[in-house]
């Protein structure tokens, strides 16, 4: 599917009605030409359409609300109003909405992605049985990144009190390609306003991709997001998620011991640590996406993009990606692998990571412990990654 698709339920707390919001329904087909659908989902389909103002392809979502209860539909309605607050060149973009009162339907316009989703990426080079060279992952990770971090730090303000996004259903689905190779976070159905200092217990999502909290119903925070990106970064090197299970008692045993292989031997350490660190089982130990974008390896693929004119590297930029460049540029890592100073170097920055990861735990241990005796918090951990 190449566009974001409508996917059953949502999350958060949301308010308001679809009868009153969006334009009327007549403006929709005056405006756009449905030319096929490209996906369904249980509350509707997703349809290919054309502007007949600048002949602009979209995605425009139609989505029934006759059978949702009152709670879902508030839930709608600030849904489509959180989709109209994010702004961000790797997310994908809200264009307008439409209601249909009679029919009970909403129509949401949004961009389309002409080049389709990494579960199609990576099923692609799955079947050709190539692996997906490194310097496009770290590609990938880093435009996710910077779409996490920024719905992370998103702070919106209503009568409910302060609240920051997550996504909550990241997979390799959710993730669009567009025709120049960015990338983008889609499907923000599933995504909810998480309130200042609480924690989500509602689960959702798709369970190879949950983090452990989230299969268990336990709350969690803006880390599931984490642990869900990692489970996509693992799944690009290695063709297939980090955990397989025919059943969720299963699932939840393999997540919970970390029984997962070890990607393929030829990416980098640095790839495998990062992903490590993502899937931790334990969320406060995870990184956050700040935290990962001062890992030194994501500063150095960001600066590279950015001096390519790739998305990703900011947080609004408006540029046009200059794609080819910046793979010429991303593939002198390639290049350097055979330097030995350059791996000694690699060598003793890995092993100061790994250092610091194994105090971080330790440090993280003393603090359980404080808390359990009605002491201590969370700890800063900035300095870990960088």
């Amino acid at each position: 599917m190449a566009a974001a698709g409508v996917r059953g339920g949502a999350g958060g707390n949301y308010g308001g009605k679809p009868s009153s919001a969006g334009k009327d329904v007549k403006d929709v087909r005056q405006q756009y030409i449905f030319l096929n659908i490209i996906g369904s989902g249980s509350f509707g389909k997703v349809h290919k359409v054309q502007s007949r103002s600048n002949g602009k392809v979209y995605a425009c979502k139609e989505i029934d609300y006759a059978k949702m209860s009152e709670k879902e539909k508030k839930l709608l309605v600030h849904e489509v109003n959180t989709l109209k607050e994010l702004h961000h060149e790797n997310i994908v973009s809200y264009i307008d909405r439409f209601v249909e009162r009679e029919n009970a339907k909403m129509f949401i316009i949004m961009e389309y992605c002409e080049n389709g989703d990494l579960a199609r990426y990576i099923k692609r080079h799955k079947t050709d049985r190539r692996y997906i060279a490194e310097e496009k992952i770290w590609s990938v990770f880093v435009q996710l990144l910077h779409a996490l971090n920024y719905c992370h730090s998103l702070h919106q303000h209503d009568d409910t009190g302060s609240h920051k996004v997550i996504h909550r259903d990241i997979k390799p689905g959710n993730v669009f390609l567009t025709r120049d190779g960015s990338i983008k976070l889609g499907d923000f159905g599933l995504c909810r306003s998480l309130g200042e200092l609480s924690q989500a217990k509602t689960n959702v999502g798709t369970p190879l991709y949950m983090a452990i909290e989230v299969l268990q119903k336990q709350s969690y925070t803006e880390k599931a997001d984490i642990w869900s990106l990692g489970c996509v970064i693992y799944e690009l090197c290695a063709l297939q998620p980090p955990f397989v299970a025919s059943n969720m008692d299963s699932l939840k045993a393999k997540v919970k011991q970390g029984a997962r292989p070890a990607i393929p031997a030829h990416y980098s350490s640095d790839l495998s640590i990062v992903i490590d660190s993502m899937l931790n089982a334990n969320a406060v130990a995870r990184p956050s996406a700040e935290e990962l974008l001062n890992h030194r390896k994501i500063i150095e693929m960001s600066e590279r993009m950015k001096s390519a004119g790739m998305t990703g590297a900011t947080h609004h930029g408006s540029a046009p990606p200059q794609r080819n460049e910046a793979l010429v540029a991303l593939k002198t890592d390639a290049a350097n692998i055979g330097n030995p100073v350059d791996m000694a170097q690699r060598e003793r920055e890995l092993k100061e990571w790994e250092e610091r990861l194994q105090q971080r735990e330790q440090l993280l241990k003393v603090r359980e412990e404080q808390l359990g005796h009605g002491k201590g918090g969370e700890a800063k951990s900035n300095k870990y990654y960088k």
